[in-house]
């Protein structure tokens, strides 16, 4: 049986994720805030806060076939009354890197090299259409870019894992404008399908999951070419227009 480690377990996203993964046979890791999880999906859970450093005893005799970086702040929500640049605190632009980029990556650094040295294993970051250079629009700079952030260590990972050969395989996932706390209850589409959808693409050959961004089951790209933001942008589903409050 398979084992999965995913972030920020204890609602929204995470929770969905943790019953697809469940269902689709994954033995199911959780890390989260809350003292526990939501539901019987997960079949271990730790409190951990990822602005921290990881306990170095944290599900260290596991084997890790599958870590689902899910977790994320969105601070600078411009739902809320906040997203412009020049009202952004620098507490709240690092709070939002400690947790959606530094949480991430020290995550990463734990369990990419242990896949490597497996030949095995996929890494999935939940990133958001925000998260691209062509669809930066004045506002909501430090979600955005701790996304775009995010997104370059996907690729980077990437290229390690094709140069490591074997069955690996990372990339990031947009589930889009979806109904949880940051997305609020105006959102268009429920988490459930989303959550199904990731674990499909879990299931693609490295080939056809490494290195590339999707949005649902559909790949959704990387930034496309122009020389200034706005520029050469596409249209239709590849802008990633409205997709605030991605998970």
């Amino acid at each position: 049986m398979p084992t999965a480690l995913v972030t920020g377990v204890s609602r929204g996203l995470g929770a969905h994720l943790c019953r697809a993964l469940k269902t689709s046979g994954y033995r199911v890791l959780g890390l989260g805030l809350a003292t526990s999880p939501r539901g019987a999906a997960v079949d271990a859970y730790r409190v951990a806060d990822l602005r921290e450093p990881l306990a170095d005893g944290l599900y260290a005799a596991e084997d890790i076939d599958v870590l689902v970086n899910n977790a994320g702040v969105y601070v600078d929500d411009p739902r809320g009354g906040y997203g412009d640049l020049f009202a952004l605190s620098m507490a709240d632009l690092r709070e939002t890197f400690e947790v959606n980029l530094f949480g991430t990556a020290q995550l990463v650094l734990r369990y990419a090299p242990r896949m490597l040295a497996r030949a095995s294993g996929r890494i999935v970051c939940v990133s958001s259409g925000m998260g691209r250079l062509q669809d930066a629009d004045g506002a909501s700079f430090a979600y955005r870019s701790s996304k775009l952030a995010v997104n370059s260590l996907v690729l980077t990972v990437a290229r390690q894992f094709t140069a490591g050969g074997g069955d690996l395989a990372a990339f990031s996932y947009c589930p889009g404008w979806i109904r949880t706390d940051m997305g609020t209850d105006d959102a268009p589409l429920a988490p459930g399908p989303a959550a199904d959808d990731l674990v499909r693409l879990l299931g693609l050959p490295a080939a056809r999951s490494n290195g590339r961004f999707f949005r649902g089951f559909a790949e959704l790209g990387w930034d496309t070419r122009g020389p200034l933001v706005g520029e050469g942008r596409d249209t239709g589903a590849e802008t990633g227009r409205g997709d605030t409050g991605s998970h």
